[in-house]
């Protein structure tokens, strides 16, 4: 049995076959690391922070749950590093496959082409400071579900940090 987040499931992953149709959607619980932390309070409080300038994410096949001192995924997927998407990050983000944006909340999305990736047991994933040696992670994430990406698929991940005043 893998073991679950008690996050809220705040990542949706959106996988379409090649004609662009949804064949399915799987929800993950993110937790922010403290690179993740130290990133937004600074851009909170107008400072410059260059940790994250060309973040990428990472998916992998990991099943530990994640922690605060995270630097990326337990288990990296070979050619999952991906660039994230222009325009990104935004706040209030209303495209139709991401459920949880928000006015309160910063999505992260990245697009991954048909065929870009393939693999078995997609259980992870984290926004990293260096898809090929990251040094520290902005999140990491795991699905409430693992699941396959074929070669005739496309992903689309929103990665979404919501903001509650707590």
């Amino acid at each position: 049995m893998r073991a679950k987040s008690k996050q809220r499931e705040n990542v949706t992953v959106v996988i379409k076959d090649a004609e662009g149709m949804v064949k399915q959607v799987v929800k993950g619980a993110n937790i922010i690391t403290n690179d993740g932390d130290i990133y937004y309070a600074q851009k909170i409080v107008g400072e410059v922070n260059t940790s994250f300038e060309t973040p990428s994410l990472t998916l992998g096949t990991g099943t530990t749950l994640p922690s605060k001192t995270d630097t990326g995924v337990e288990t990296p997927i070979a050619s999952s590093d991906k660039l994230l998407d222009s325009g990104f990050p935004q706040r209030d983000n209303q495209d139709p496959g991401n459920t949880d944006g928000g006015v309160n909340t910063v999505t992260w999305k990245f697009s991954y082409p048909l065929g870009a990736v393939v693999a078995t047991g997609v259980a992870e994933g984290a926004i990293v400071d260096n898809g090929a040696a990251p040094t520290m992670a902005l999140n990491h994430f795991l699905f409430s579900n693992t699941f396959d990406i074929t070669s005739t698929d496309q992903l689309t991940v929103y990665v979404n940090h919501k903001f509650v005043g707590v």
